[in-house]
């Protein structure tokens, strides 16, 4: 007979536990796929992403002062092997008369460019054409402003009210980025690339630039274009060239923790449904001892047996495998779309799915199959003689070895620094898990006596009557809940140590960017209304050695005598004021990030490029700050001037007083100094932003570990329904001597919620004993957290952790409730 068809028709003897035992392959399946695919799909797409959109130039050309000659532009056109593109910024506003759109709301980035259609714009046309020297928007910005090609946009400019045509809709891109609603435009300016004559003519700068981005024609050709760069400059006085740097492993640091977690939350769930398929398969090879027996008689070897229920747990897994490998393309693009959201990509990306097809396969085959190894073996281990003894099946009794390795496994986690630590304590805790639900459920078993009466004797007894397999399915919801614990804690925990570092090192309530800071800026805005002080900082990214690499370093120049009242960082054995004071000329100070990342020891050098050419600072000292999400250095204000000769500031800090608000203070700033304010940014946006994204990224996470706690629901309803038709005839007398349907209903659902009161107990402190090690190492951003829990936190897993016991209890309860006497005898 054909071996396929055998294994169908036995599983189909019990579809409800197929099924469940199938779905659990499937989430597995399905998790392992979507993260792995999401992964891999983000991986590619970033760095490619990073280049397309901020590394489109190779080179930047800039001057010591706010503005420099276009003639200087007009020579680099002769450059051999590469373009060039002249960029002139200037900050407008809307002329727009519209109901409940503020002047703030109005304000508008107008870049200029040379030329509007070249591969160092690189603008993705939507509509319109590049070449007819009109106004380009983005598809997001024409969408809020509800314009189309051809309409027109007016601004309000130095010469007065200023027209002109929209002549291009390109793809969203960080050249033109803007905000995506009227609300966001509270925060964040337009911006609109136009004909660079046209910002010259506007603002009466004739002749003038801010910048030229350089490309070369090829990566070989990269060399000698710089070569002809550092020559060109050193004609001028008061321009510099820097090549534009990207520095991928800065900006994807931080990604891998969060995909570690990612894969860890993945894997889960696999790993959970193999103890499901363990369980399943246990409890069918026992209540089909007698089917084998008989089988034997007849003259089937061992290994025909076990080759049947082979058969069966292998088409259990292809089923599963190809139901979850759907459901896991669906899920790895949602996940995809989320990893991207949070990390601000704006780009389609295509799917990578060879790897985690790959691995994915192999688990939703392999891991049944190992988790029914030693069912199969039992299978053939069957005797016939033994099977004729009516003798009461022993009692489980929890290995003593396994238990002692469990507690080893625990131990070993105190001694792991790093995120990997939950493998071996998961496995400890599984291998110890009998011996624990055991001594909870001796204390159940008093409370239950006590609360519910003979329903709850009952199931306390039920409980303890298939230790093992109970302990097994607790022990499934047990390492779900811990896992959401540990997350959801570390989530809060780090958000608290983030908001604490950015209002302590933010520099003040507001950060102000103009375009360049006048000589009476500074006064003027300390006459603001609500403003209590105000000063001015330099801040420039510079370029950094670091062996064979080069880097991307802000440095921020300071003054010793404004930083103790605007703290740009934190220290612990002296004020930020001693810090600066004690530099020398050619001393900086890092903050840890990139300390960690330049690998050195204070007292050593880092190379920068200066004006003068690559010069070595020293390293005086390492502080803790959230400027530029904790990523810089700092050196005094002379020093900085001098080593990089920037003559001009672009950056305001100021301290509010008591009786105004964050967005009154902004407004009171934008009436003084207008479409001249490029960006205004506060501690509060900055703790948003961080609070979202990783608010957003530990989501995910709990997401895919919320899919592991369904797979150990469908573990509780899979043994309950295995424990009602081993009790069957059990039940049924209980029903012809009386007992209601309610009563039986009862016990089923204390059976279950015992499973999961346990589960969720001994998981949440299990978790709890997670945030405490993950405390000691667990580092984002060079922030750590101490140690603590966030209690509601706690009580609100605790009530899901026993809502999803309960839900997965009802309805073998319910069938428990219907079984009649009749059918009870006829059971076998």
């Amino acid at each position: 007979m054909n071996q396929w068809l055998v294994a169908w028709r036995n599983l189909m003897r019990r579809k409800m536990r197929s099924f469940l035992t199938m779905m659990a392959i499937v989430i597995g399946v399905a998790s392992i796929f979507g993260v792995i695919a999401a992964v891999d799909s983000a991986e590619k797409t970033f760095p490619t992403y990073l280049k397309q959109t901020f590394g489109k130039a190779d080179f930047n050309l800039n001057g010591s002062d706010a503005y420099f000659s276009e003639d200087i532009f007009k020579d680099l056109k002769e450059l051999d092997q590469a373009a060039a593109v002249a960029v002139l910024k200037e900050n407008s506003k809307l002329h727009l008369e519209q109901s409940g759109v503020s002047a703030i709301q109005k304000r508008v980035h107008l870049s200029g460019y040379s030329d509007l259609d070249t591969r160092i714009t690189d603008f993705k046309v939507i509509e319109g054409n590049l070449k007819s020297d009109g106004a380009i928007i983005t598809d997001k910005t024409a969408k809020v402003w509800k314009k189309e090609v051809g309409d027109t946009i007016s601004f309000d400019t130095d010469k007065g009210v200023k027209t002109i045509k929209i002549t291009a809709i390109v793809n969203y891109t960080v050249e033109l980025m803007g905000p995506s609603s009227w609300m966001m435009a509270k925060y964040h300016p337009w911006s609109v690339a136009v004909p660079l004559t046209v910002v010259q003519d506007w603002y009466d700068l004739s002749g003038k630039i801010d910048n030229v981005q350089i490309r070369a024609a090829s990566e070989s050709s990269l060399k000698s274009v710089e070569k002809q760069l550092e020559a060109y400059v050193k004609q001028y006085d008061g321009i510099y060239m820097t090549p534009v740097v990207l520095d991928f492993e800065a900006q994807f640091k931080m990604l891998d923790s969060f995909f570690l977690a990612l894969y860890l939350a993945g894997f889960l769930g696999i790993v959970l449904s193999a103890f499901i398929i363990f369980n399943s398969l246990y409890v069918s090879i026992k209540e089909r001892k007698n089917e084998f027996a008989v089988l034997k008689t007849i003259g089937y070897t061992p290994s025909q047996i076990q080759t049947m229920v082979f058969f069966e747990v292998l088409l259990l897994s292809v089923i599963g495998t190809v139901a979850g490998l759907v459901l896991g393309y669906g899920l790895g693009i949602g996940l995809k779309a989320l990893i991207f959201l949070i990390s601000s990509v704006h780009s389609e990306g295509s799917m990578v799915l060879g790897k985690g097809l790959m691995i994915s396969v192999l688990a939703g085959i392999l891991v049944p199959l190992a988790a029914s190894y030693y069912p199969i073996r039992q299978a053939g281990k069957i005797s016939v003689i033994e099977v004729l003894k009516e003798n009461r099946a022993a009692a489980f009794k929890p290995n003593k070895w396994l238990a002692g390795l469990g507690i080893l496994l625990i131990l070993s986690g105190f001694f792991i620094k790093h995120l990997l630590l939950i493998v071996p304590l998961m496995a400890g805790i599984a291998l110890l898990f009998p011996y624990l639900f055991k001594a909870f459920d001796f204390f159940l078993k008093g409370i239950y006596r006590l609360v519910f009466g003979m329903p709850g004797e009952l199931a306390s007894r039920n409980l303890n009557r298939n230790l093992g397999r109970t302990s097994m399915t607790s022990v499934i919801l047990c390492l779900g809940i811990a896992m959401i614990v540990l997350m959801s804690s570390l989530n809060s925990a780090l958000l608290q140590t983030y908001e604490k570092v950015i209002y302590s090192s933010y520099g003040g309530n507001l950060d102000i960017m103009l375009h360049h800071i006048e000589k009476d800026d500074l006064e003027n805005l300390k006459k603001v209304e609500g403003v209590a002080d105000a000063t001015t900082y330099s801040m420039q990214a510079i370029i950094w050695s670091d062996g064979d690499k080069k880097r991307k370093l802000p440095v921020y120049g300071v003054g010793e005598e404004w930083i103790d009242r605007f703290p740009l960082f934190t220290t612990t054995d002296k004020t930020p004021g001693d810090v600066i004071g004690d530099l020398a000329a050619n001393e900086i100070v890092m903050d840890r990030i990139s300390y960690k990342i330049w690998g050195g020891k204070i007292g050593e050098s880092v190379t920068l490029d200066t004006q003068k050419g690559p010069q070595a600072f020293k390293v005086a000292a390492v502080v803790d700050t959230m400027k530029n999400s904790g990523y810089g250095a700092f050196m005094k204000t002379d020093s900085f001037k001098d080593s990089f000769g920037i003559n001009y500031e672009r950056n305001a800090l100021v301290l509010k007083d008591e009786t105004t608000s964050p967005l009154q203070l902004r407004e009171n700033i934008f009436a003084l100094f207008g479409e001249r304010i490029e960006d205004m940014f506060g501690p509060e946006d900055w703790v948003s932003v961080i609070s979202a994204s990783y608010t957003g990224s530990f989501s995910i996470i709990n997401a895919l570990v919320v899919l592991a706690i369904i797979v150990s629901g469908i573990g509780i309803t899979n043994t309950l329904l295995i424990s009602i038709l081993e009790r069957i005839r059990e039940i049924g007398m209980m029903r012809a001597v009386g007992v209601t349907s309610g009563q039986i209903i009862g016990m089923i659902l204390l059976e279950g919620f015992g499973i999961g009161l346990a589960a969720t107990v001994i998981g949440s402190l299990f978790g709890v004993l997670l945030i405490f090690l993950s405390s000691t190492f667990v580092e984002i951003n060079s922030l750590t957290f101490e140690f603590g829990v966030t209690w509601w936190i706690i009580l609100v897993i605790f009530l899901f952790g026993i809502l999803v016991s309960l839900i997965s209890s009802f309805a073998p309860a319910s069938r428990a409730a219907k079984t009649q006497l009749s059918e009870a005898l006829r059971y076998e």
